[in-house]
């Protein structure tokens, strides 16, 4: 028996346990293609290597989600539970991140009363682990019984570095559009998803002349000198769309902080540009696989049936040049830039934040 089928059959055994108490959608066969996900596995074996239990961590963007903890109704009551607990929670500070969510049932003894013994508390489920209550619904476990989120802080939190990203924009015949990038798949972050030019601030990155604006439009936030923000704009996009702008072709627009929980954490200075017609904006990095203009309501229409995965600020921001006529009017709105410190951000145009 491999270990898929193992673990498969130690979570049929400890799901019969639900027998009277909830009633538990069939689970589908296939742990080893969930094992196959991003993230890492832990089983509990006894002298002779027999599995008695195990922990499965998904990773999604750098967070961790304990998305099963099973241990076979034999082996029960012998500490193995908890220590599968513990060493899930070791590995996920192992790995860097700071905090460890889970879904689990709110009334069964042995589901949620068992975290919050072990230090787990309410939380919200981060934006990116919401594709866990979309699998939750397809599964059925929704209509199980009902459901909630718990998370424990296990280390100090990651300091969040300093990025930016370049917004590209152009008139074309739909209206508005905005040169994207692709992310490959094999990406340790926002893998797959659709995102703008940008990338990490450099140590020893050398600062360029700004206007006046710029000073004034980053005054509210805690990044780097604008004369750093712009010097990491202008190389990241020439090294990723072959592309050479200068301090004065950028727009400050707006400031996104990762919420902490995870590995990785950035606070990200999003800049306005308006591509010219001698420009030609292309992919030039590994980092994505393909680019392109596109209309934003055409990208949130993909994004709302599931053709393309974007994160929260990618949204947000897109929302905003939704409602814009032109590259002028995008230009010349200039909203106030106060730093968005979760995931929970709202267009600031027509409306407050």
């Amino acid at each position: 028996m491999d270990d898929g089928a193992a673990l498969d059959g130690i979570e049929a055994a400890a799901d019969a346990l639900f027998d009277g108490v909830v009633v538990l959608p069939a689970s589908p066969p296939g742990r080893a293609a969930t094992l196959a996900a991003r993230g890492f596995a832990l089983v509990a074996v006894d002298a002779n290597e027999r599995i008695l239990g195990f922990a499965h961590v998904l990773e999604f963007d750098a967070r961790f989600h304990l998305e099963q903890l099973s241990v076979h109704p034999d082996a029960q009551r012998q500490g193995l539970g908890a220590a599968l607990l513990a060493a899930a929670e070791d590995g996920v500070r192992a790995r860097g991140a700071s905090v460890v969510t889970l879904r689990t049932f709110a009334d069964v003894p042995w589901n949620a009363p068992f975290y919050r013994r072990h230090g787990y508390v309410d939380a919200e489920l981060p934006v990116a682990l919401t594709p866990l209550l979309e699998a939750e619904e397809r599964l059925g476990l929704l209509r199980a019984g009902a459901r909630v989120t718990l998370a424990k802080q296990v280390a100090e939190h990651v300091v969040p570095r300093p990025a930016v990203s370049v917004l590209p924009l152009r008139d074309g015949a739909p209206g508005l559009e905005v040169f994207v990038q692709y992310r490959a798949s094999t990406m340790d972050f926002a893998e797959g998803a659709v995102v703008f030019p940008g990338g990490r601030l450099l140590p020893g990155e050398l600062p360029v002349d700004v206007p006046a604006a710029h000073l004034l439009a980053w005054a509210a936030t805690e990044l780097p000198a604008p004369e750093l923000l712009a010097a990491a704009a202008i190389r990241e996009v020439a090294e990723e769309c072959g592309v050479l702008l200068a301090a004065d072709d950028l727009v400050p627009w707006d400031d996104w902080v990762t919420p902490p929980g995870g590995r990785r954490r950035f606070d990200v200075a999003f800049f306005l540009t308006a591509a010219r017609p001698v420009q030609e904006w292309r992919n030039i990095t590994t980092e994505a696989v393909r680019t392109g203009w596109t209309s934003p309501i055409a990208l949130l229409r993909d994004a709302d049936a599931g053709a393309v995965r974007l994160l929260p600020p990618t949204r947000t921001l897109l929302t905003e040049l939704a409602g814009l006529r032109d590259v002028a009017t995008a230009i010349a709105a200039r909203p106030r830039i106060v730093p968005v410190l979760h995931d929970g951000g709202h267009p600031r145009l027509g409306g407050t934040r």
